[in-house]
């Protein structure tokens, strides 16, 4: 089955990556010399997705002029303004209008992840979900979203479902991708979680629910200050490919309008108009448009406004 239309999950308040998201909202963060939300739009596009729409709150006129900068062009865009926060479950109604027999996907705009959604949607509309949930198996007790499927990979425990499962299960972690039935719109919470108020409640009364496990690498670059270093590192370093993005062997992402004064790099990204002091010597950093640098680093963000961020 073709997807045509999609929602970018955009909306929230960065706490996590404070204090890179004073500066900018978290989707607009830069990675690979790219905003975050870059790479979910490229792939989205990638897939024959030709509408997106994205919900906004926190620094909303720089998200959408970071995402109009760098979107595909083949990319339909719209901005819905959340003035209070509604939620994943809440902002995803809000910003959905559903068209009949549709099957839309929904992408959290912080990951740096490129799901098969081709062969999800196919397992979605053979099976005549609800909707589905796309996953990554894992073991780890405590990986967040942990949710259990059975043999046919119906979702049978999650976050907010009370019941334990019956039979046999299997952990997966969910992603923050989704694929939802036009009927699912009905059933979404005005405020209110995607997983606790929309997921668990359509299970709970008998609904189809569905897991789709898929093999790509995932990073969700949203969690820690950690986990937004290493999604640049992965990238600067060529561990994670991604189509358009071609580091440097041993040195990494450097910006061509980037001054970098004879500087040492390994793994690390500079961005635009970013000034390096003779001698500078970095290594896993990463470099913000504008930022200035000098002395011996590692695992560090630098932004444009003199903050160092030792990770």
């Amino acid at each position: 089955m073709s997807l045509r239309r999609a929602m970018l999950v955009t909306a929230g308040f960065g706490t996590r990556l404070a204090p890179l998201t004073d500066l900018l909202p978290k989707p607009a963060v830069p990675v690979g010399n790219k905003p975050v939300a870059f790479y979910a739009l490229d792939h989205l596009a990638r897939m024959g997705i030709r509408e997106v729409v994205l919900n906004t709150h926190h620094l909303a006129r720089e998200l959408e002029a970071a995402v109009r900068a760098t979107a595909p062009t083949a990319l339909q865009l719209s901005f819905v303004h959340e003035p209070e926060i509604l939620g994943t479950g809440g902002g995803v109604r809000n910003a959905w209008q559903p068209q009949p027999d549709e099957t839309f996907v929904v992408m959290n705009g912080k990951l740096l992840f490129a799901p098969d959604l081709a062969a999800a949607a196919a397992q979605h509309a053979a099976s005549g979900a609800f909707a589905t949930m796309i996953v990554k198996w894992t073991e780890d007790g405590d990986a967040t979203g942990v949710v259990q499927v059975d043999a046919d990979m119906n979702v049978r425990a999650m976050p907010g479902l009370a019941a334990a499962p019956s039979t046999p299960t299997r952990r997966c972690m969910y992603t923050g991708v989704s694929l939802l039935s036009a009927a699912a719109h009905g059933e979404l919470p005005e405020r209110g979680c995607l997983i606790r108020d929309g997921y668990a409640r359509w299970i709970e009364r008998g609904a189809r629910v569905l897991a789709y496990a898929d093999t790509a690498e995932f990073r969700d670059v949203g969690m820690s200050h950690r986990h937004y270093l290493e999604a640049n590192i992965a990238l600067a370093s060529g561990r994670v490919r991604w189509p358009g993005i071609d580091p440097v062997p041993e040195i990494g992402l450097l910006e061509a309008s980037a001054s970098s004064g004879g500087a040492t790099l390994k793994h690390s990204v500079i961005g635009a108009r970013a000034q390096l002091a003779a001698g500078t010597q970095l290594e896993r950093c990463v470099l913000w448009p504008g930022a200035q640098v000098s002395g011996v680093h590692r695992d560090a963000v630098f932004l444009p406004d003199g903050r160092m961020i030792q990770v």
